[in-house]
């Protein structure tokens, strides 16, 4: 089974670390991190830090491209590349003693044509068992509508498709039909209008999304865990509690411990306890570094699965 992670919106992450965030007047940065980020460029780095292989294909400015890359390659990414006049964007995050703030920039325009070039890489390059994740936000130049028929085309070719873009309606994913969707908490009430106070209600909406066609459907609320439907199988999973170091990336995580359980031929109940393991180990690490393996293993032996 190959995996292909698509990022046509990637960001430079940069973390800086300060006592209290202090408005109208200067602040100092006691710590300085960046990294090549963007939810595939998650998804890709997590997957890789598990063992398993997978392809990023990146959509990247020319300005900051180059230096992008060599730290992709750093994390032993090596990445299909679409190069864009512009430059590539940041998302900057200030983590105080008081709570995380982000600032993001807006990323360069691209053109629509992207997608023909897009689609003729991937199948040159897939096979009958191959998942594509499609996440982050659109870029400007990038129509929702465009968006989806090309995502059409990757699952009429017979390739699943995991989508967490929160640029789609209820509707455009419907027609999507996507193998996996993953909304937090805001995401749900977006889509479906109404609030997940807790998991129970969180599988009730999953629920509704399944019967229209949605294979898999995570609600994912946090550390009050996640739940899950497809049109077997009704789980709500707990997670443990960790001592959160930052929750940038988790829900990526989330993502790719999903997809690295099928990988591993493992069963429902199993891929959700790994999603889980994930998804919390990320919240271990600083910034966009992936969850590490071995904290992986120790989580996945604390997650409960509660079939419903």
């Amino acid at each position: 089974m190959k995996i292909f992670t698509i990022t046509l919106n990637p960001a430079f992450d940069v973390h800086l670390g300060i006592e209290r965030l202090k408005l109208h007047t200067e602040n100092y940065a006691y710590s300085v991190a960046k990294h090549a980020g963007g939810k595939g460029v998650n998804i890709s780095r997590a997957l890789k830090s598990f063992g398993i292989e997978n392809m990023p294909f990146l959509v990247l400015g020319k300005s900051g491209g180059a230096e992008f890359l060599d730290l992709l390659k750093k994390d032993g990414l090596l990445c299909r590349t679409i190069m864009t006049d512009g430059m590539v964007r940041e998302n900057i995050t200030l983590h105080a003693s008081d709570g995380e703030t982000r600032i993001s920039t807006e990323g360069c325009e691209i053109s629509e044509t992207i997608f023909e070039e897009l689609f003729g890489s991937i199948k040159n390059e897939c096979n009958e068992n191959t998942i594509v994740t499609f996440t982050g936000r659109l870029p400007k130049g990038i129509s929702k509508e465009k968006a989806a028929e090309f995502l059409l085309k990757i699952r009429e070719f017979g390739l699943k498709v995991v989508v967490d873009c929160n640029s789609f309606s209820k509707d455009e994913l419907f027609r999507i039909k996507p193998f996996l969707i993953k909304p937090n908490e805001q995401e749900i009430a977006q889509l479906t209008g109404k609030k997940a106070e807790n998991t129970e209600d969180a599988l009730k909406l999953a629920e509704e999304l399944c019967e229209k066609g949605i294979e898999n459907v995570i609600v994912s609320l946090g550390e009050q865990g996640f739940s899950y439907c497809n049109k077997n199988h009704k789980f709500i999973i707990s997670v443990p509690k960790v001592e959160v170091i930052s929750t940038i990336g988790a829900g990526d995580s989330l993502i790719a411990g999903f997809v690295a359980g099928m990988i591993k031929g493992f069963g429902v109940e199993e891929t959700l306890r790994l999603a889980a393991a994930f998804g919390t180990a990320a919240c271990r690490t600083v910034g966009t570094n992936p969850p590490q393996r071995k904290e992986i293993d120790k989580i996945f032996e604390r997650v409960i699965c509660q079939k419903v």
